[in-house]
């Protein structure tokens, strides 16, 4: 199977640049906030005095308006504000685990642990209680379950709405907290800071040679 050459999309430049603005003036905005009407035969000229690009950003005024600028550099910003955009955008998994109404402490701090840490890395959590048989007549004991999930992922998380019952399941969602998730980094951080490290082992002293007979 033949393999696709992937390739990098730079962003598109929207903006008219130098030699493409052939209005016969422009507005320039200088980074002071001063404005200026200028032939924009001068406006060129400037800009290349000042080792910039002349780039026009509002078209459709009248005249249009211009700003002196780092062409390379704006477009290093327009694809960084890209990159932001893509993250804010970007979607969460949902992971998941199973706990059964009676589930003891051993488990239930296992897959708490799990749980946090899915949280820690921004991932959105279920928690799906489970009624087997004739367990569903405890649904009490599944609440309660609940309960202590949301406190002991409070730490590091929100909980997202009231428990939820569909049939012979309880449902239980958690929202990631990203201050919550930072404040517990740091407090983590200076306990192990603050634990004391083992004393380094002394060496094994070198064996002596035998001496030649």
């Amino acid at each position: 199977m033949k393999k696709q050459k992937v390739t990098t999309q730079k962003p598109k430049l929207t903006y008219r640049v130098n030699e493409q603005i052939r209005v016969p003036e422009v507005r320039i905005i200088f980074p002071d906030g001063t404005q200026e009407v200028m032939k924009t035969i001068d406006a060129k000229r400037v800009a290349e005095e000042r080792n910039q690009d002349l780039i026009e950003v509002q078209p459709n005024a009248e005249p249009p308006v211009c700003k002196f600028d780092n062409l390379g550099r704006l477009l290093y910003k327009m694809d960084k504000r890209d990159k932001d955009l893509k993250k804010k955008q970007k979607t969460t998994t949902l992971k998941e685990l199973r706990f059964h109404p009676n589930t003891d402490k051993h488990d239930f701090d296992f897959k708490s642990a799990h749980l946090e840490e899915f949280l820690r890395k921004g991932n959105r959590v279920r928690a799906t209680i489970v009624f087997l048989g004739r367990s569903i007549i405890y649904k009490d004991k599944g609440l309660e379950l609940a309960e202590r999930l949301t406190e002991r992922l409070s730490i590091v998380s929100n909980r997202d709405g009231d428990p939820k019952f569909e049939g012979k399941k309880l449902f239980v969602y958690f929202e990631p907290d990203k201050k919550k998730i930072d404040a517990y980094e740091r407090i983590k951080a200076k306990t192990s800071a603050l634990l004391p490290t083992e004393p380094a082992k002394p060496a094994k002293p070198a064996e002596q040679a035998e001496p030649a007979e």
